[in-house]
């Protein structure tokens, strides 16, 4: 078969860490091939690499014919990409930011409209709206949309899913197999599971190097310590007497959206509740009400023992948060992020400087005290921001999808965290889109349309819908929902 990416002794590195060490492979015109590999195994760096941004200071990329560095300006017309954070203007609309992508490859939206109809009709109908505004689903698919609207030979996504409801990856990979059948080359990475299993072939990159090329089933089985990581087991914590969280018919409306609609729901001392829905269902309204980050428009609710309406200053020092997009400055060292937020919480110097020694051991980052957060692999990042919203041995600490866009591995690694926290009294309150970390909670809500449908327990939601785990729960009462695009 005939080779459309051909990736030949390539290495890179930033000062003294090495990114790529002779990495090759090639990839079949027409075909789905992963890029996997754990967090910091360079996948990024190649992308970009593939993607024209950044040269190879070894070895060559060929792709389409077309080397990327003498031949970069051409090839920038034959391929599309995706990359893991920014790929579309938050402050330009739906209609816009396509428009502006057509554009900037000389070509128009109608030229090439039958290559994105199936993708962009589900999102037409928000063709005013900010691309900021969009749900994750929704950016996904007018990423994607734009990424296309040039009908590249090869289309380059990294971790295009990441923070996707389960029912929108299913719909992407749909789409990305229909591309398929177009003749569109793929080249995609990738932390889940499922999506590894969708593809024709993959490479496994593991600290810079090709670790081996095969299907999926084969490397799946030959990585499975890193790739399918046994699951983790736990007697189920005993809940302590009393409420840390109590909700009456809370209500948030934007204008005559409703986002949170009549919520009620009760949190015990030392659970870990979990608290699911689609992307859009009103799950982050909700949360911020609750960490008196925003007002209800009605209704009651206490946190920790304290008044949503009228306590949230009292609510913010009792609770731990870590947000989807910031819980670390990038342009600190490790010790000074752990330092800035035991400040803020009022913790005296002696307990800091003994707690900061603690989390240091803790999570091996011992002599890596003194790096810029910013260089940090996203994996030891999303540990060490959790453990400084709970540095403060908060009541509760508040997770918005902490474990987004991290290899499975890893994930297991912030759960156990997860666990010392519950064991320590802590109770956890945490959104998340990976099913298998659903069944890890002591209890499970999900919201549908900004009610919430169903609260149970893992087993007890399997049992009352028929389904043999969370991944069919949530697809099914996903189903109902009537707002997809919101």
């Amino acid at each position: 078969m005939e080779v459309v990416a051909s990736i030949r002794d390539v290495s890179k590195c930033y000062g003294c860490v090495p990114a790529l060490d002779h990495v090759s492979f090639e990839v079949r015109r027409g075909e789905i091939f992963g890029l996997i590999g754990p967090d910091g195994a360079g996948k990024s760096t190649l992308f970009r690499m593939m993607a024209t941004l950044v040269n190879p200071e070894q070895g060559c990329i060929v792709i389409d014919g077309a080397d990327t560095v003498a031949d970069y300006r051409s090839l920038r017309a034959r391929i599309g990409y995706m990359p893991g954070r920014f790929s579309l203007y938050p402050d330009l609309t739906v209609e816009e930011n396509l428009n502006f992508f057509a554009t900037l490859f000389g070509t128009t939206v109608r030229e090439n409209y039958h290559l994105i109809e199936d993708i962009y009709r589900q999102i037409e109908p928000f063709k005013t709206r900010r691309a900021g505004h969009l749900s994750g689903g929704m950016k996904q698919k007018l990423a994607l949309s734009c990424a296309l609207i040039h009908k590249p030979v090869v289309l380059l996504l990294d971790e295009p899913t990441t923070g996707v409801d389960p029912v929108s990856r299913k719909e992407f990979w749909e789409m990305l197999r229909r591309l398929k059948r177009e003749g569109i080359t793929i080249i995609v990475s990738t932390p889940y599971p499922d999506e590894i299993r969708s593809c024709d072939r993959m490479a496994f990159l593991f600290e810079g190097k090709v670790k081996g090329i095969d299907t999926p089933a084969v490397m799946l089985q030959r990585f499975a310590d890193i790739l399918c990581p046994p699951g983790l087991a736990r007697e189920p914590g005993g809940t302590q007497s009393g409420y840390v969280i109590e909700v009456k018919d809370l209500v948030k409306r934007f204008g005559t959206f409703t986002a949170v609609d009549h919520v009620s729901f009760r949190v015990a001392k030392g659970e870990i509740f979990g608290f699911l829905g689609a992307n859009g269902a009103g799950k982050t309204t909700a949360m911020r009400m609750l960490c008196g980050l925003s007002y209800p428009t009605s209704g009651t609710g206490r946190v920790a023992g304290f008044d949503i309406w009228t306590q949230q200053e009292q609510i913010k020092r009792h609770i731990g948060y870590m947000s989807q997009k910031f819980s670390l400055y990038d342009d600190l060292t490790v010790k000074e992020n752990i330092r800035l937020f035991a400040g803020i919480y009022g913790l005296p110097d002696e307990v800091i400087a003994t707690r900061t020694e603690e989390v240091l051991g803790m999570l091996g980052l011992e002599s890596e005290r003194g790096k810029l957060v910013g260089g940090l692999p996203l994996g030891w990042k999303q540990r060490l921001a959790f453990s400084v919203a709970t540095f403060h041995r908060p009541d509760i600490v508040f997770l918005d999808e902490p474990t987004g866009g991290v290899d499975p591995k890893t994930r297991r690694q912030f759960w156990e965290l997860i666990y010392r926290a519950a064991d320590q009294g802590i109770t956890v309150f945490v959104t998340t889109h990976y099913m298998d970390e659903a069944e890890f909670c002591s209890r499970v809500s999900i919201m549908v349309d900004g009610k919430i449908r169903a609260l149970d327990t893992p087993e007890g939601l399997k049992r009352t819908f028929g389904e043999k785990d969370m991944d069919g729960v949530f697809h099914r009462l996903a189903r109902e929902a009537t707002r997809n695009a919101e």
